[in-house]
């Protein structure tokens, strides 16, 4: 996760402008935000922080406390710079066992960083044993019908015919291997695809019932900053947000 470190001022600075269509600021973060309802007196967990969208979105709900980490240092420094009232940022590893007491948090959240870790089923059965009775574990991650679309070769999946009437079929939605994920032209990361059975399944094996589900869009204010963009991603959605409740 190097490449944060290096970009992370860059995505920090470029965060703020609001003259430009942001996948994270207008679709991702807002819509995890609603999924998440009221979190009044609640103790958060962040897993893969990034620099503190959500504990400032959230802050001004007054929640109990609000602890996040990430594997980019920079990003930490970025998000305990903004001072956010009752946040605590940290560097961490999610594919590590998590350093926090059993029955801890009321609500486990994870904008966009799941995909980064390869052994799903560990991480759910981690959140769940930080998670206290009937807490819930929502996350968002890259939605696979997107990748029907995607210019990446790494990614693309589809059926083209030939004049032959045979097929020529691209990609496997099935394959679990990690693919490289091209940054907007800025760099490439590792990430690792997920069919919906892999989460559900996750889920249901490791002590959660799923509650909710959402496929995201857009908010509408972001239409004026690129019609085409918001038209693409109001018909194809680029992410999805499950919502868990430890049983």
């Amino acid at each position: 996760m190097r490449i944060y470190d290096k970009l992370a001022k860059f995505y920090f600075e470029r965060r703020k402008n609001r003259n430009r269509f942001d996948y994270n600021r207008d679709i991702d973060v807002p819509a995890l935000i609603k999924m998440l309802g009221n979190v009044n007196g609640k103790t958060i967990l962040d897993i893969g922080c990034g620099f503190g969208d959500h504990a400032k979105k959230l802050s001004k709900q007054n929640y109990k406390k609000f602890i996040g980490f990430d594997i980019s240092s920079e990003l930490i420094k970025l998000a305990n710079g903004q001072h956010i009232p009752r946040a605590f940022f940290e560097v961490g590893d999610m594919s590590k066992k998590l350093k926090y007491d059993r029955s801890y948090f009321d609500i486990v959240v994870s904008g966009l960083a799941i995909h980064y870790n390869k052994n799903i089923n560990f991480l759910f059965k981690e959140v769940n044993r930080v998670l206290k009775r009937g807490g819930c574990f929502c996350f968002s991650t890259g939605h696979p019908i997107y990748n029907l679309i995607n210019a990446s070769k790494d990614h693309l999946i589809g059926i083209k015919g030939l004049s032959s009437g045979k097929m020529t079929i691209f990609g496997d939605y099935f394959d679990r291997s990690a693919k490289l994920n091209d940054l907007g032209g800025l760099g490439k990361i590792k990430v690792y695809n997920f069919t919906f059975e892999t989460f559900i399944k996750a889920g249901l094996n490791n002590g959660f019932e799923l509650i909710d589900y959402k496929d995201a869009k857009p908010v509408k204010a972001s239409k004026k900053f690129d019609p085409d963009k918001y038209k693409l991603t109001t018909t194809l959605p680029t992410f999805m947000i499950f919502k868990f409740k430890k049983i």
